[in-house]
């Protein structure tokens, strides 16, 4: 934010006027785009790790209670957003992921159940459609949230992406 500063003297009394401009808002991310995870704009007790065979050498590690916020995702008209992959993930123990519009406490969209395999030697994709129901519209921050029954790390996420509508539609 940039501020200009205008100072008045009224009889003996100095008064500052400030005024601001505002902070530029977020470039909007694109439905249908791939999205590395370490690139959220905001997050709660995760931890980005140096992983050799994630894309770029990053990925994230979540625990239960942690979550992601991704500013400004456009999920575009009704009709258009489909469903939600993870793209490069390994589960590493039981837990879900959440996926939740505005708010963290936000009712979820979806849940994804990755399936637990013990190690993070083999990376794979897991994926949902999203329901006529449940399908945004419109420019929303977009939460990834995690659940699970214990503190330990559970789950490392490299990218993910959010698939639009294809015709014929996704089974």
């Amino acid at each position: 934010m940039s501020v200009k500063h205008l100072l008045t003297i009224a009889g003996a009394t100095a008064v500052a006027v400030v005024a601001a401009t505002p902070a530029a808002a977020a470039p909007v991310r694109t439905f249908g785009s791939l999205v590395e995870a370490e690139s959220f704009d905001a997050q709660h007790g995760v931890r980005v790790v140096t992983d050799a065979a994630a894309n770029g050498g990053r990925a994230v590690a979540v625990s239960a209670g942690d979550w992601l916020r991704f500013d400004a995702v456009d999920f575009g008209a009704p009709g258009q957003s489909s469903g939600f992959a993870t793209w490069r993930a390994c589960a590493t123990g039981a837990g879900t992921i959440e996926l939740r519009l505005d708010s963290p406490d936000a009712q979820p969209l979806l849940t994804l159940q990755p399936a637990g395999g013990g190690s993070c030697a083999t990376w794979s994709q897991s994926s949902l459609r999203l329901g006529v129901s449940v399908t945004p519209t419109g420019v929303h921050d977009f939460y990834l949230r995690f659940v699970g029954d214990t503190g330990c790390e559970f789950y490392r996420l490299d990218s993910f992406q959010m698939i639009k509508q294809t015709i014929p539609p996704i089974p």
